[in-house]
């Protein structure tokens, strides 16, 4: 069997050196980072505290003497208390003399009870057992009579339970034998029900007709009112395009009566006393400066109502010339025809050459006060 080199021997040393090293330095620093925790605690930095222990969770709150928990029932510092409580720390964790924080809590009087004591001792009600190094429990040193005896406190539980657990297992089998003796009830159930008499066989059957016919008048009623809904959107539609309709033909009307005046003044200008024609084509040129009397003036426009007047009122008999303020859609879609219809460079764009020129301005005027009218009645509707 051959021995172990020098060189492996000294490998091995060199590495049971360095282990209890390395394992030291991080139980210092651990230790360092302990402290740090406590004097955040001390200063009130809650914030920092917390940080450090999100940062090295393997730090143990309850190091230190007297333990934090400890520190913070003397200070009477309840944030710092609640926060230990939220870190994991350990209400039945015990100093050098055997007090717990329950221990502590109690000695700083009735003022600490409600702030201090209860949140311990709701956390960890067993710590109400435990005595200090001179045989006092946290109960004595409130007043509250003989000690805290937790080993009866568990008996009591233990006994509880396996009570709970009886009670449990024996409606388990009470529900079971119902289920099982329900089976023949519902077997029998037929036998033993007692026959409809007639007079509450024909007043369920009243119930029953007049129920039945209620759902049908009911029905009937959606039906009537999807059909007068669906009439009278059709008849608006009917309407609507009837009035463009006419609003076209009178255009048209205007239109040819305007070439026909035109022709007629240009055949006087020239002297000729031939027969008066009865059309002008539709795009006969007038000479310049002849028959100014035939264009347009303000009252020839076709406008919404006749003779024109208040935009606002031209604005409003063209909405309720179209759809019903219900359709929305349809709505806004017939505003947008009309919008285009009365915009100020399309208007102007259309039909300047029929139009006075000394009339030019107080009719723009008007169709821009329409536009204007129309726009903010299709706003509203957004």
């Amino acid at each position: 069997m051959s021995n172990p080199s020098p060189q492996v021997l000294e490998g091995e040393a060199s590495t049971s050196v360095c282990r209890p090293k390395s394992s030291m330095a991080s139980a210092s620093r651990r230790q360092r980072r302990e402290r740090r925790f406590r004097r955040y605690l001390s200063a009130g930095r809650l914030v920092r505290a917390q940080a450090l222990l999100q940062r090295h969770p393997g730090l143990d709150v309850d190091a230190g003497q007297p333990p934090p928990l400890h520190r913070a029932c003397a200070r009477h510092d309840a944030p710092a208390l609640c926060l230990l409580l939220r870190l994991g720390a350990d209400p039945a964790h015990q100093d050098r003399h055997g007090d717990t924080a329950l221990h502590a809590a109690a000695r700083q009087g009735p003022d600490a009870y409600t702030d201090f004591f209860l949140p311990l001792l709701s956390r960890c009600p067993s710590a109400m057992g435990i005595k200090n190094k001179d045989g006092e429990t946290p109960g004595q040193i409130l007043g509250w009579g003989p000690p805290w005896d937790s080993a009866e406190e568990e008996e009591d539980n233990e006994a509880s339970k396996e009570q709970e657990w009886r009670q449990k297992l024996q409606g388990e089998l009470e529900d079971e034998w119902q289920e099982v003796i329900g089976r023949f009830e519902d077997d029998t159930s037929g036998e033993t029900q007692e026959p409809e008499s007639f007079s509450a066989w024909s007043d369920r059957l009243a119930r029953e007709h007049a129920q039945k016919r209620q759902q049908q008048q009911q029905r009937e009623a959606e039906r009537s009112c999807r059909t007068l809904r669906a009439e009278s959107s059709s008849h608006s539609w009917r309407q609507q395009e009837e009035e463009q309709r006419l609003f076209r033909e009178r255009a048209r009307a205007k239109e040819e009566e305007l070439r026909e005046s035109r022709a007629r003044r240009v055949h006087e200008a020239r002297g000729d006393q031939g027969p008066e024609p009865a059309r002008a084509g539709p795009r006969a040129e007038q000479p310049r400066g002849a028959g100014r009397g035939s264009l347009w003036r303000f009252g020839d426009v076709p406008w919404p109502c006749p003779g024109g007047g208040d935009p606002e009122a031209m604005a409003a008999a063209l909405v309720a010339r179209g759809p019903p303020l219900e359709e929305q859609g349809a709505l806004r879609r017939y505003l947008r025809v009309q919008q285009v219809r009365w915009h100020p460079d399309r208007f102007l764009q259309r039909f300047r050459s029929q139009i006075e020129t000394w009339e030019l301005g107080r009719v723009m005027g008007a169709v821009t006060a329409l536009s204007q009218a129309l726009n903010r009645h299709a706003e509203a509707l957004k």
